[in-house]
């Protein structure tokens, strides 16, 4: 039986280099993006290497009230989904006072709201089927405050503690369904970068950066392994076990340098 995973922000960046994988091993993708001519685009791209794959799209905008529950309708509309990957995010940067509130409001309503919706529609459906896997995409902004990403940073942290906290929640309940949360490091090529106006941010030009394609592989190796927790890429890693040992004064130094344009 073909298996399905649904995918937000599938049609780009993380999502995109996931489904790829995803469809080397013969699963059926349903992608929920913004943008109509994205997902044909990113449709045709996955289609020249895997002229079998099976991909459907639905164009949304997750800030909307509803579009939650017209993505579980569409989706179990197209058979359900045994992989649900919460990866749709976007952030704004700049210090929090001079934004736009409608934008840090967006990004609250995509990066916490849609998230923990989608995440509480599709658990029931997938224990009641007697298995599935939700993955959510915090980011390594979840650690520590993060000056200049302050409403992004905060989205990102409630991602991991809530994600964290269900996961042990449904592991004692003996669930058929597990959580798995992932904290990428920053990702140069993929195109938040753009839309959150970080061009020239130090952190993505850190040793610790790294790619839509690295963060892809240690999602499906997680995924393999049946962990709870990610961390991606390598670099990010071996710095965790440096910051663990940091002073938090210097922590908070070392994270506003990474947030300053070079």
């Amino acid at each position: 039986m073909t298996r399905i995973a649904l995918i937000t922000g599938g049609s780009s960046g993380i999502g995109l280099a996931l489904s790829r994988r995803l469809a080397a091993r013969g699963w059926r993708l349903l992608w929920v993006s913004l943008k109509q001519d994205e997902i044909d685009a990113a449709r045709e791209d996955v289609l020249a290497a895997h002229p079998g794959a099976a991909i459907d799209g639905l164009a949304l905008d997750l800030a909307a009230p509803d579009a939650p529950q017209r993505v579980f309708e569409w989706a179990e509309g197209q058979g359900g989904c045994d992989l649900l990957i919460n990866n749709a995010g976007f952030g704004v940067y700049g210090p929090s006072a001079s934004l736009a509130l409608a934008a840090e409001q967006a990004m609250i309503a995509v990066n916490i709201a849609a998230l923990h919706a989608l995440t509480r529609l599709f658990l029931p459906a997938m224990a009641a089927r007697g298995a599935g896997t939700i993955v959510n995409i915090a980011s390594n902004s979840a650690f520590v405050p993060a000056p200049d990403l302050a409403v992004y940073a905060a989205t990102k942290a409630f991602v991991k503690h809530y994600s964290e906290a269900l996961s042990a929640e449904l592991e004692e309940a003996g669930s058929p369904v597990r959580v798995m949360t992932v904290c990428p490091s920053a990702i140069s090529d993929t195109p938040f970068l753009k839309r959150a106006g970080m061009e020239g941010v130090r952190t993505f030009k850190s040793f610790t950066a790294t790619t839509a394609e690295e963060v892809a592989s240690d999602i499906l190796d997680g995924l393999d392994k049946k962990r709870r927790f990610v961390l991606t890429g390598a670099a990010m890693r071996r710095a965790m076990w440096l910051m663990k040992l940091a002073p938090a004064p210097v922590l908070r130094w070392m994270t506003r340098r990474e947030t300053k344009r070079v």
